[in-house]
């Protein structure tokens, strides 16, 4: 080998000989990295993780890679040189990401308008009863509302839905269909009678006794509620002695029709309102007097009391011309 090039060879190697102790010999640097939010997730040369606040040790006098992460936010990034002995502080201002944080709403069956917070609306596909959905994204962490306005047939819904950060919740909604109105047109009868504890019914299968009280003359009253409107009914009302009275009435909703009976009396058979007090038994055939008279004592005569006194005088002046 010639000299020349000898020389050389042993000029490099004692370069590299000075130069490795002098690069090994080199102070690490650090790197401090704070977050807004807080408690978000960085990394240096994705290999050293922590979370922020995070202080790390660096290979100094060269660039580093930091990067933050946290859910519901954009990725953050930057490249910072970081000085041998010397502390780098990063700020990371972490920005909302709008497709993290969302609601996924599914609705069956489809065809209808779904609201956000009565905001936000939109109309959902699904035809034929198939699924309707939608996505609301940049939604922010809490409670929201959705307000379902259901297509034809289908009750409208509301539903309370509570949202994390960084995540889409999933909601399903099933539409309850909506039942046929069975309620029917109604209105009242009321009914007079001219006779107390008369027996009152409707169509003969809701009745009322002993109306206004015990059998008896005055006037008994009773009402039929919820009757079937737009029909016609039959009141029939009868009492001991009396003839039986059927009148047929038709009733207007939400309106009271008046019914006014009088019973006519069975030929032949006599009625009286029960006594209070029965002094005997009246012969057959004949009617008791409504009142009966009762005793009472007279004074004795003039005669007599004067005659008992003459007699006692008579007695006592016998006595006397004795002694």
């Amino acid at each position: 080998m010639p000299l020349k090039h000898m020389k050389t060879i042993i000029l490099i190697v004692l370069f590299l000989l000075i130069a490795v102790p002098a690069t090994a010999d080199l102070a690490p640097g650090r790197i401090t990295v704070y977050s807004t939010p807080p408690g978000a997730l960085a990394c240096i040369d994705t290999t050293d993780c922590d979370t922020t606040v995070a202080t790390f040790t660096a290979e100094g006098n060269t660039w580093h890679t930091v990067v933050v992460t946290e859910n519901g936010y954009r990725l953050w990034t930057e490249n910072v040189f970081v000085t041998s002995e010397q502390t780098s502080v990063v700020n990371a201002f972490l920005d909302l990401n709008p497709a993290s944080t969302a609601i996924q709403v599914y609705v069956t069956p489809g065809g209808g308008t779904i609201c956000l917070d009565n905001g936000e609306c939109r109309l959902l596909g699904g035809l034929d009863g198939a699924t309707g959905s939608t996505l609301f994204t940049g939604v922010s962490p809490g409670y929201h509302t959705l307000s379902v306005e259901a297509p034809a047939g289908y009750s409208d819904t509301t539903e309370l839905v509570q949202v994390s950060l960084g995540r889409i919740t999933d909601v399903s909604i099933s539409l309850d269909p909506v039942i046929p109105s069975t309620t029917r047109a109604t209105g009242s009868i009321r009914v007079y009678v001219d006779r107390t504890g008369s027996t009152i019914c409707i169509d003969t299968v809701d009745c009322f006794v002993n109306v206004g009280g015990s059998s008896g003359p005055g006037t008994g009253t009773v009402v039929f509620n919820d009757v079937r409107a737009d029909a016609t009914h039959t009141i029939t009302v009868a009492a001991d002695g009396y003839r039986p009275v059927s009148r047929t009435v038709s009733v207007a909703k939400d309106l009271i029709t008046t019914v006014d009976v009088s019973l006519p009396p069975i030929a032949g058979v006599t009625t009286a309102p029960a006594l209070t007090t029965t002094l005997g038994t009246a012969p057959t055939g004949t009617t008791p007097p409504a009142t009966m008279p009762l005793p009472t004592r007279s004074g004795l005569g003039a005669v007599p009391v004067l005659g008992a006194l003459f007699l006692c005088g008579v007695v006592f002046l016998f006595l006397k011309g004795r002694e």
